[in-house]
């Protein structure tokens, strides 16, 4: 009979070890090909609106190297006090290869360098572009502290008269950012973040802007981003908002430098490179 009862338990748990086997399944590589688009509008103080998409098209050529291409169309409408109208069209090309690596050590830092460039695509005479390539040079670090949370710092510098044409205005300083994200269900995570010139030139101040984001991840890499934003200070856009999906998205537990408070505040206009004869329209007054 005991002999019986061990053949017997040894049956049912060699069949329930094997169930648990089959439902471990291999971890999917990660597409090589990553896209999204970025679309929505902000207001100045000015009361200047302007609406935008943005399109990314990420190649990742290597575990922690890829290089992506941001093109964007924008539209400007002018109040009657700036003498009515609107004007659209692309702007200048914005070109990123950026590298992260994450340590499995405690808080799991993960530092990220980005490279940019603009491509002068962008029609000059309406403020738009320049003519002219610009680089750009940034550094970034992601911690997590608990699996829920997520923290990021981010650093920037133009290389040469590079210019940011977004919610930001057109700005040719050093910016930086920083953020926290939190898990808040098992598919959306809120991040909320602060974004803007660290210093500058302008007789009204540096461009600061606080933003809030939600990312959903919808089936598989797919992920739909919601996202608001309010200038606090200098050219920043009084009010922003955006939709996003894609597969590039970083919202979910993003870290290095591909963080979702600089994408959302950087999205609507693409870059530019302000050089000399520009007439950017990214400045407004300050909110």
């Amino acid at each position: 009979m005991l002999t019986r009862s061990f053949i017997l338990c040894f049956l049912v748990g060699s069949r329930l070890l094997a169930q648990d086997t089959l439902t471990i399944e291999p971890e999917k590589p990660k597409p090589r090909i990553t896209f999204g688009v970025t679309t929505g509008s902000m207001s100045f103080a000015d009361r200047r609106l302007q609406q935008g998409a943005t399109g990314v098209v990420r190649y990742h050529f290597a575990k922690s190297f890829s290089l992506a291409i941001s093109p964007s169309f924008a539209r400007v409408a002018f109040p009657t006090t700036l003498g009515g109208g609107s004007v659209s069209g692309l702007t200048d090309l914005p070109v990123d290869l950026a590298a992260d690596h994450g340590f499995d050590v405690p808080w799991s830092p993960t530092p990220g360098l980005s490279l940019g460039a603009s491509i002068p695509v962008g029609n000059e005479h309406v403020g738009f572009g320049t003519g002219h390539v610009g680089t750009s040079v940034g550094l970034g670090l992601g911690l997590s502290p608990t699996d829920a949370m997520s923290l990021h710092l981010g650093l920037g510098k133009s290389l040469n008269d590079f210019s940011l044409y977004s919610t930001l205005g057109a700005s040719n300083a050093a910016w930086g950012d920083l953020e926290a994200s939190y898990q808040l269900l098992d598919h959306v995570e809120a991040t909320l973040g602060i974004d803007g010139d660290l210093a500058s030139g302008d007789s009204i101040g540096p461009s600061r802007a606080l933003a809030l984001s939600i990312a959903t991840n919808l089936a598989g890499p797919y992920t739909l981003t919601l996202s608001g934003g309010h200038g606090i200070s200098g050219a920043a856009a009084r009010w922003t908002v955006a939709v996003g999906f894609g597969t590039d998205f970083a919202g979910i537990q993003a870290l290095g430098s591909s963080s979702p408070i600089e994408r959302f505040l950087r999205s609507l206009g693409g870059g530019s490179n302000r050089g000399p004869g520009s007439s950017s329209s990214g400045h407004g007054r300050g909110p």
